[in-house]
């Protein structure tokens, strides 16, 4: 009768927590109190690492104490899933001395056995070391096996809390990192000198690795980039932001329009020790002469789609950024005259897939921008596109970060 108070005593105390450190304490205290033990461990399992480790250990100062499975009688215990109970430790081969040793404790008798939850899978152990008033007994084996099905029981609830818990801060810590990114990536004015001008973003996740950027550097030039981090989520994000942030200090300060992407390959090569890469198009837009000077990155050409119907892709410039040492780019040139639009875009855009794995394509792009023409503001003609793009996947989710930018010269 006074072991069953004490299991219902011990099963209201250990529903009173769900934070996994307060919880092991009190496993510790119910089980050193309910069988008379001078201390005692409690382990959780670490099956990928193939060890057990103490979060809390009683009677020591705090620390992590890491056992190989199969080392020592915890180890053993948490390997065969089998009780031990021992009279003298001294006189046991699996006893490892080195723990006493260590902290200067004398271990004499023992108790340890598995925690197991409720599909009998190890999940931990708990060791009592030291029996206060003779040695442990059968009855106190017995005991404790019972008090470990309260314990699994409180230690899973308290791991899907936690679990909870990370799940909620991940999702808050997504959306404000979705909201600083879509503050870097602001639409540009309606309007530049005789340039107009729209620009969209578009993530499949809640952050992405797409990114545009425009930056006038006197009254009659400008700079435009649109890149795409290789990957998706997070890892392409901080790469995206980094990346932004180092080309802007380099549109600043260097004026050579190849050394400048020579500089910024050799800088994401060094941040991503070669395995992210990112297709890059940048180009300067002069408004005195008409013309657009640009180097492609490896970057989907962008579709120049003149006032009389024709089609021009802007290929020239070099291979991927960040991926190979050393690389060398070429500029090239293209006039822009009233009546003609560029589009820039990312992979995300031209392919889009539906549901027979038919991609919108190039093809789809230029399809868009002729049928909202002609004296459509880039603004509208980019809204077509997308609508295009939703229409063609008929409600499939998109696969990959989707942006554009769009420029058109006045008429």
């Amino acid at each position: 009768m006074a072991h069953l108070t004490a299991l219902v005593e011990a099963s209201k105390i250990l529903n009173s927590t769900l934070d996994l450190d307060r919880l092991l304490g009190l496993i510790l205290e119910v089980a050193t109190r309910e069988l008379g033990a001078d201390r005692g461990t409690v382990y959780l399992l670490d099956k990928k690492a193939g060890e057990i480790r103490a979060k809390i250990a009683q009677g020591m100062e705090s620390r992590i104490l890491r056992v190989k499975v199969g080392e020592g009688i915890s180890g053993k215990v948490a390997e065969t899933g089998e009780t031990i109970r021992i009279v003298d430790a001294y006189q046991d081969a699996r006893f490892a001395q080195k723990f006493d040793t260590k902290s200067g404790y004398r271990t004499r008798s023992m108790l340890c056995t598995p925690i197991r939850n409720k599909t009998s899978e190890i999940i931990g152990v708990i060791q009592l070391l030291n029996k206060l008033e003779g040695t442990f007994e059968l009855v106190d084996e017995v005991f404790l096996q019972a008090l470990t099905v309260h314990f699994a029981i409180a230690l899973e609830n308290a791991k899907l809390h936690a679990e909870v818990v990370d799940r909620e801060r991940i999702r808050t810590e997504l959306e404000l990192g979705r909201q600083i990114q879509q503050n870097l990536l602001r639409p540009p004015p309606q309007r530049w000198h005789r340039y107009r001008l729209a620009a969209k973003a578009d993530t499949c996740y809640e952050v992405g690795g797409d990114f545009y950027d425009f930056l006038p550097i006197s009254n009659s030039t400008l700079w435009t980039v649109i890149a795409d981090v290789s990957g998706k989520g997070i890892s392409s994000a901080l790469v995206m932001s980094t990346l932004q942030a180092t080309l802007r200090a380099l549109l600043v300060g260097v004026h050579s329009f190849e050394r400048l992407l020579e500089q910024m390959n050799e800088v994401v090569r060094d941040f991503t020790g070669g395995s992210i890469y990112v297709t890059l198009f940048l180009a300067l837009f002069d408004s005195e002469s008409n013309k657009v000077h640009y180097i492609n990155a490896g970057h989907n050409p962008p579709a120049l789609v003149r006032a009389d119907g024709r089609v021009e892709l802007l290929e020239e410039g070099g291979t991927v950024v960040g991926l190979l040492p050393h690389v060398k780019f070429n500029r090239a040139h293209v006039d822009l005259f009233p009546g003609d639009t560029l589009v820039l875009y990312t992979d995300g855009v031209v392919e889009a897939s539906n549901a027979a794995d038919d991609m919108f394509g190039v093809e789809g792009l230029v399809r868009s921008v002729q049928a909202a023409r002609p004296g459509s503001a880039p603004d509208a003609i980019l809204a077509r596109i997308l609508a295009d793009v939703h229409e063609f996947s008929a409600g499939e989710p998109p696969a990959d970060d989707q942006t554009l930018v769009v420029i058109s010269p006045d008429e």
